[in-house]
C-alpha cells in the first residue's frame, strides 16, 4: 500500500488555499542513491560537446625528409620535423573528437528522478500552485514568488498548456522554468524550492503515478 503525503496549495495571488495530496508512488519512493549518482554523471557527461581536437604527427604538414643526416653533425638524431619534440609538430596523446554520452535506461532515469523528488518532499520543498487566472507578466510572477516566500534557487515545473508562464518567469533571477517531462536530477537537486502547477502534477500522476 502506497503512502501519501500532502503539500501546500497556493492560488494565483500567492495565498495558501489548502493542501494537495501527493501520491507516494512519485513523492514517497525509497531513494536509490546509486541510480541518482548514475543519472547525475550521465546528465553532466551528455552536456559535453566532445569537440576538442589536436593534430597528431600524421596530421601536420612537412617532415618529408630527415632534418639532418643521422651521423656526423653532433646533433641528436631526428627523423622528422613533425615529431612532437619539434615546434609545430604533432601532439602526443592529445584530445580528439569523441562522444561522452552515457547510456541509461528509461526506467533507471525515472527512478532517479522520483528518488530526488521524494527527498525534496521529505525536506518540505515541494509546493503546488494553481495559476489559473495569473496575468502572464514577469511582474505578476515575481509578486507570486514573493507572496509564497519561495527560497531560491527555484525549479518551476509547468504543464504543456502553460507556455505563457515560462515566458513570464524566465527573466527572473534564481528560477528555472522547465516543462514537467524534462524534470531531471541535476535541476531538482540544485533547487531549494520546487513549484509544481496543478496541471503538471496531473501529468506526473498520469505518466509516473
Amino acid at each position: 500500500m502506497e503512502t501519501k503525503m500532502e503539500a501546500p496549495l497556493y492560488a494565483a495571488n500567492g495565498e495558501k488555499s489548502g493542501t494537495v495530496e501527493l501520491p507516494g508512488a512519485i513523492f514517497g519512493v525509497e531513494p536509490r542513491k546509486i541510480l541518482v549518482l548514475k543519472a547525475l554523471k550521465r546528465h553532466l557527461a551528455n552536456r559535453r560537446s566532445g569537440t576538442a581536437c589536436t593534430k597528431t604527427r600524421g596530421m601536420v604538414s612537412g617532415g618529408g625528409a630527415k632534418p639532418w643526416p643521422q651521423k656526423g653533425t653532433g646533433n641528436a638524431r631526428q627523423g622528422s620535423r613533425r615529431s612532437p619534440l619539434w615546434p609545430g609538430g604533432g601532439v602526443t596523446f592529445g584530445p580528439l573528437p569523441r562522444s561522452y554520452e552515457i547510456q541509461m535506461s528509461a526506467t533507471e532515469r525515472r527512478l532517479a528522478v522520483l528518488s530526488v523528488l521524494s527527498e525534496k518532499q521529505q525536506d518540505q520543498a515541494i509546493r503546488i500552485c494553481d495559476l489559473n487566472g495569473l496575468e502572464p507578466k514577469t511582474k505578476a510572477f515575481a509578486g507570486l514568488l514573493k507572496s509564497m516566500d519561495a527560497m531560491g534557487p527555484v525549479l518551476f515545473l509547468f504543464g504543456p498548456e502553460e507556455a505563457s508562464l515560462e515566458r513570464s518567469c524566465r527573466n527572473i533571477a534564481g528560477i528555472q522554468p522547465l516543462l514537467w517531462r524534462y524534470a531531471n536530477v541535476v535541476d531538482i537537486m540544485a533547487a531549494k524550492t520546487i513549484l509544481i502547477t496543478t496541471e503538471a502534477l496531473e501529468k506526473l500522476k498520469e505518466v509516473w503515478g
